[in-house]
């Protein structure tokens, strides 16, 4: 059994270096360079002073170097702590002075934001990036890029973590497409405005119980993933889920995310398999003209965290995936993931029920 997160993918890079690990605007990461580039960026962040326990955020839309940061992040012993590059950069001082990072992982698309965070706020933090280029702002700049971390050596650094030590670190602020007061969709999706949440921190072992508790949901090395935006409890673990069945996972960018049209186009392109998604994306998803009956055979699970859908709405859902099946996050307030998920049943039998209790029959996986 792995006693981390980074040993998930291990075997897959023994067995299977050129397996495809990560799908990104048509680039395929095989296993063995994810591996090879992670340990890469863990000897940078130690050469950049970063120690055992020592937080680094993440500032990197959704993206294969969000992922990657992350990984590095893990391997070099430290905590990776990914904060949603839309966050008001108030909020986003509020949660770097709450974490006190070593170091800030940014890409190019966060510049605006990293200048007004130095402008307004005295942040002692250092910044790199894994992008080619260094990115030069007002009022900071990068200490190192993507090309120099290919220098570093390709062997995994010694990592010095346990298992019940802290992995991850996430802050939840604003409103996204959940609904509000939506308690089925806390804490994966906060849908306050007023205040920001946090944090939330989750050890190596919490996240690999987790994965050990969804085996009815198995992936395999042939199926195709995609998942929520990289800076959920949820979406990470999906990921590490992805990497550890030897899946493939299809990382959405950033400018499709709440674009129901277009993701749906990113899901039928893809021919996704697995599909994880939120109760306010999948009901723009299927009150959108996109996806017509019978469509996305490949599609084998959908699930969805938030509230359960009507009886219309899922009548339209199963016309629209005959071949699919359906599972939602219950809610179950003593996990940091949001709860456990569990089969969704609509025949026509049950429509009664539906439609006095607003709340979709559930079957235990």
């Amino acid at each position: 059994m792995p006693k981390l997160l980074q040993d998930l993918w291990s075997s897959q890079v023994a067995v299977r270096p050129d397996g495809i690990a990560v799908c990104w605007k048509g680039e395929l990461i095989p296993y063995g360079e994810l591996d090879r580039v992670a340990n890469q960026l863990a000897h940078t962040l130690r050469g950049h002073g970063c120690q055992f326990g020592d937080r680094v955020a993440v500032l990197i839309p959704n993206s294969a170097n969000a992922l990657l940061a992350m990984l590095g992040i893990l391997k070099a012993g430290c905590v990776a702590v990914p904060i949603d590059v839309r966050t008001p950069a108030a909020q986003v001082i509020e949660q770097l002075n709450d974490c006190r990072p070593t170091l800030i992982l940014a890409a190019r698309f966060a510049r605006s934001l990293l200048d007004d965070l130095f402008d307004n706020d005295y942040l002692p933090f250092r910044v790199g990036t894994l992008e080619a280029l260094p990115i030069e702002g007002d009022y900071f700049a990068t200490e190192f890029t993507g090309l120099s971390i290919l220098s570093e050596s390709p062997e995994a650094p010694a990592c010095g973590a346990t298992t019940h030590a802290p992995a991850l670190q996430f802050y939840f602020c604003g409103e996204l497409a959940c609904g509000v007061n939506d308690p089925a969709s806390q804490p994966v999706f906060q849908a306050l405005v007023s205040a920001p949440h946090g944090p939330i921190v989750v050890s190596h072992a919490e996240v690999l119980a987790l994965l050990a508790a969804r085996s009815g949901l198995r992936l395999t090395e042939f199926d195709r993933v995609v998942g929520l935006p990289l800076h959920s409890p949820l979406a990470v673990a999906e990921a590490f889920a992805t990497l550890a069945a030897g899946a493939e996972l299809h990382i959405v960018p950033q400018d499709l995310l709440g674009r129901p049209r277009q993701l749906a186009r990113f899901v039928r392109t893809q021919e996704i398999t697995e599909w994880l998604t939120n109760h306010g994306s999948l009901s723009e998803v299927i009150q959108s003209s996109e996806i017509r009956d019978g469509d996305l055979p490949s599609l084998k699970h959908l699930r969805w965290s938030g509230r359960a859908l009507s009886a219309s709405a899922m009548r339209q859902l199963t016309q629209l995936f005959p071949l699919t099946r359906f599972a939602r996050l219950v809610s179950d307030s003593e996990t940091k993931f949001g709860g456990q998920f569990s089969n969704v049943t609509s025949a026509p039998e049950f429509e009664p029920i539906l439609v006095a209790e607003p709340q979709v029959v559930l079957v235990p996986v």
